[in-house]
């Protein structure tokens, strides 16, 4: 396996993960109260996908652990699809922060732990696949998936003439090259 001279670490995915988390609060956070209204309207369907997503992954990984006899298997496609962490950022927050230490507190055997990904595709969702991974890839996914989401939520916040930050929705390695440029 080809490794870049500069590659991250467990605790370096860990911490990375826990900064993904804390963009999605700064999201939440400001519609709690009054504005929870434009919450249920254009952002907490994103939030809620997201949460739920790592939400899979985190429940895989309490299931391997308590049944040792158990490959992790995470399936993406089996969310809850919770309404309430749609609509209302209290709920929200209180799921990214259980989700944050969790994330945060794995260590380098969680990290390397094989993952079974199960995942529908075709057009109609017609075909099952299932996919070898890691947990670290996995969180690399995932972290990368949440990029695209607030890259959505950004967009709705420019319609309201707000900005959720510069580097809000944006790649790692986008931010890296506007910083070059």
């Amino acid at each position: 396996m080809k490794t870049g001279h500069n590659c991250g670490t467990a605790a370096q995915l860990c911490t990375y993960t826990g900064a993904i988390f804390l963009q999605m609060a700064s999201v939440a956070k400001p519609y709690l109260g009054p504005r929870m209204g434009v919450y249920r309207e254009h952002i907490g369907a994103h939030l809620r996908h997201i949460i739920e997503h790592y939400g899979a992954l985190a429940h895989a990984l309490a299931t391997a652990e308590v049944r040792s006899d158990l490959v992790c298997t995470v399936d993406y496609d089996a969310r809850e699809r919770n309404i309430h962490i749609e609509t209302d950022p209290a709920v929200t927050l209180d799921h990214i922060a259980v989700l944050k230490r969790k994330f945060e507190a794995l260590d380098l055997l969680q990290m390397a732990q094989p993952v079974e990904v199960h995942t529908r595709g075709g057009l109609q969702g017609e075909q099952n696949f299932i996919t070898l991974s890691s947990v670290a890839r996995e969180l690399m996914f995932l972290n990368s998936h949440a990029t695209h989401h607030f890259a959505i939520v950004q967009g709705y916040a420019h319609q309201r003439g707000e900005t959720l930050g510069d580097g809000f929705g944006k790649a790692p390695a986008t931010v890296a090259h506007e910083q070059r440029q």
